[in-house]
């Protein structure tokens, strides 16, 4: 299904649960929504889920850049209009974090609570990213879509876990190929993602909100998080032990058990996750 903000075209869908809350979904740099893989699944008993292709990448459409994260939250707000729902759980990791504070901050009455996962609100808060990591993804835009992702992996998952789980790189090298991410709308993502800077209106969120992040995220340090927890006002912080920037991806079932327990009040959802950190 397409929705339209203007002459932006953007692929989404509506699956899960169709008589739960409704919970959407918004991916990160150069992910389309087929990214989320099986962590939907694991969601999808509990929530009625709205995932779709951000503005430049998957089937949606590529304007031509620069973008905002303004821009690509109305983008969101217009497939919700699509898919007919007033309000809906807001959920969105890295850059989709910053898109989902914009969300928040444009049409406060269309959220209900607010996940922000592995982001930040500017580039001046928080740890800065590293010098390596930039220089990573520097080289990763002229290499071949294969070999760019196996040149950035290290920075968005943990060690630990591309040792354990070799397959799920090699799953994203495939999709590389086959649906090769277009340098353009990439590129206009990085925009939108260095020019976010939410710092000064994060005060106006008064959505209950949790913010979770991996301590082992190389790409979004951490302290970001700390920072976005601090400035938004009773906001909880969950810290999921040994993931890295692609947390639900890593562990799906601590993410999947603390969405539910914010989300839907279950107690039991925080009893099956496994042990996690605040601070």
């Amino acid at each position: 299904m397409y929705a339209w903000n203007g002459r932006v075209k953007l692929r989404y869908e509506v699956t899960g649960n169709e008589s739960a809350a409704p919970l959407c979904l918004v991916q990160g740099l150069a992910r389309p929504a087929s990214h989320w893989g099986d962590f939907c699944d694991a969601l999808s008993p509990y929530f009625r889920l709205v995932t779709f292709d951000n503005r430049g990448v998957g089937k949606s459409s590529t304007p031509l850049p620069p973008y905002t994260t303004r821009q690509m939250a109305k983008d969101a707000l217009a497939v919700l209009d699509a898919a007919g729902i007033d309000s809906a759980h807001v959920f969105g990791v890295s850059l989709g974090g910053m898109i989902a504070q914009e969300i928040a901050l444009l049409a406060p009455a269309r959220v209900r609570r607010l996940v922000l996962g592995c982001t930040r609100a500017s580039r001046r808060a928080g740890t800065p990213m590293s010098l390596s990591a930039i220089a990573a993804f520097a080289v990763a835009g002229a290499l071949p879509p294969d070999a760019a992702m196996a040149r950035v992996a290290p920075f968005i998952l943990s060690s630990d876990f591309i040792k354990a789980r070799p397959e799920v790189l090699e799953a994203w090298r495939r999709t590389a190929l086959e649906d090769p991410p277009r340098r353009m709308g990439v590129f206009g993502q990085i925009v939108a993602a260095l020019k976010h800077d939410s710092v000064q209106h994060l005060s106006r969120i008064r959505h209950p909100t949790l913010i979770v992040t991996g301590d082992a995220d190389r790409l979004i340090s951490p302290e970001c998080s700390r920072f976005l927890q601090r400035a938004v006002a009773g906001s909880e912080l969950e810290v999921i032990p040994g993931a890295g920037h692609e947390f639900p991806i890593e562990a799906p079932q601590a993410t999947t058990s603390a969405l539910r327990r914010f989300l839907l009040d279950e107690p039991q959802a925080k009893a099956d996750a496994v042990p996690t950190t605040a601070a």
